[in-house]
């Protein structure tokens, strides 16, 4: 699933880029009297990239101005820890090319018997054993900052970076239980999971440094 998921993150980065570099041609200084031709949006929908990102490993997004300074914004994708949904808010949005505040929540769906290969700890030794797997829910509070590049169409390319911070224990458990163990049927409360699987566990939930690219097109220009 990880490798289709990449795949897709590239093949989509690939297009973003042609698309970015079309529209970079078409770029012109923010409106002013001496441009006052340029079109503004009220409303974009945008699809995205990145990693601990608002749209997941990849996703969309439809936002609205609230006012002449704040974006609001409801996104959608799928990331490593399951679908990924949320809402965003970006402050100072109407500057261009300078870094503005962004604020954001989200849900991490997780999965629910997830069969996969775990490492874990019984009667002291470390053994290795295919288990089913509970990755609960986890919610995100991601603030951080976004720099963006506006074209003349309405349109504009993002970078964010910022962390994203959970806000609840996503803890995996064993969904069964009990496990089989070197041929032995083990309770689950007798097990616990080694510490690198713990590790392994912490680097694929939905928490960290935060990291993403995306294309939002402008509609209801004006």
């Amino acid at each position: 699933m990880k490798t289709k998921f990449n795949i897709l993150s590239i093949a989509f980065l690939c297009l973003m880029l042609v698309q970015t570099n079309l529209s970079f041609a078409q770029y012109e200084r923010p409106r002013s009297a001496e441009n006052s031709n340029e079109k503004k949006a009220n409303t974009f929908f945008s699809i995205g990239s990145g990693a601990n990102y608002k749209y997941g490993l990849i996703g969309f997004g439809l936002g609205m101005m609230i006012n002449e300074n704040v974006l609001g914004e409801l996104t959608l994708g799928v990331g490593g820890y399951g679908f990924k949904s949320g809402v965003n808010m970006v402050f100072n949005a109407g500057l261009n090319k300078k870094w503005r505040p962004t604020l954001g929540f989200a849900r991490a769906s997780g999965f629910q018997d997830f069969e996969t290969e775990v490492e874990v700890v019984y009667n002291l030794n470390t053994l290795k054993t295919d288990a089913l797997i509970d990755l609960p829910a986890a919610y995100v509070l991601t603030p951080g900052f976004q720099r963006i590049f506006k074209f003349r169409n309405g349109s504009s390319f993002a970078i964010d970076l910022g962390v994203a911070i959970s806000l609840n224990n996503f803890k995996p458990s064993f969904s069964e239980s009990a496990i089989k163990l070197e041929g032995f049927i083990v309770p689950t409360n007798q097990v616990t999971f080694s510490a690198s699987q713990e590790t392994f566990f912490n680097v694929i939930g939905p928490s960290g440094l935060s990291l993403g690219l995306s294309y939002n097109f402008g509609l209801g220009l004006k």
